[in-house]
């Protein structure tokens, strides 16, 4: 199986399926105060000047792939913080954003955090997502927030834990659907190891 059948399989299953969890657990970002971010690259600076590896630490695919460009773009006009964004232009397309996989515990608690705005006063809703996986690649959970955009900067959070055994590595992923006009920008985004729970 190649990474890019890999990936889009992961899409497919990402967009079709309705099996989203919604933790009660409760994290905070003064929980993150210490802690190193588990995302490479996590306020989507530019590695290169090759557009193909430029957004090091993530892998963007854009459906249905039609070989439109300019499209999404690192932004260094914008920024909740430091001094890039990432930001997506209107189009049909469902664009999504996957973090590079990292190492997840079965009695961790993490923290996902996302800031997004739009360039209109009511823009789209943006999912934040926390998917843990298999050995073998296969989805063990999916933990989900949506985040309604508007022209000031706003943060949607995921807090999960309590994952299975077998657990073993996840992924940050941000779903954008198609919206018509104006441009999105995220930043400042991240996944935290930030808990222990003690299991007798």
């Amino acid at each position: 199986m190649t990474k890019k059948y890999l990936l889009l399989s992961v899409v497919l299953v990402l967009i079709l399926s309705s099996c989203i969890v919604r933790s009660s657990l409760m994290f905070f970002d003064s929980d993150t105060v210490g802690v190193p971010n588990l995302l490479f690259n996590p306020g989507f600076n530019a590695y290169s000047l090759n557009p193909g590896q430029a957004l090091k630490g993530w892998t963007v695919i854009a459906e249905p792939q039609d070989g439109e460009t300019g499209l999404i773009v690192i932004d260094s006009n914008q920024a909740f913080e430091g001094h890039t964004s990432l930001r997506i232009n209107a189009s049909e397309k469902t664009i999504m954003i996957m973090s590079d996989t990292f190492k997840v515990e079965r009695y961790g608690g993490y923290f996902v955090r996302l800031h997004a705005k739009s360039s209109l006063p009511s823009g789209p809703h943006i999912s934040v997502r926390f998917i843990t996986f298999k050995p073998d690649g296969r989805i063990f959970h999916r933990f989900n927030t949506n985040l309604k955009t508007t022209s000031d900067w706003k943060k949607g959070s995921v807090s999960a834990g309590f994952l299975k055994p077998g657990v073993s590595f996840g992924r940050v992923v941000i779903l954008i659907p198609p919206f018509a006009e104006g441009s999105v920008w995220l930043d400042n985004t991240g996944c935290w190891k930030v808990h222990h729970f003690k299991i007798d």
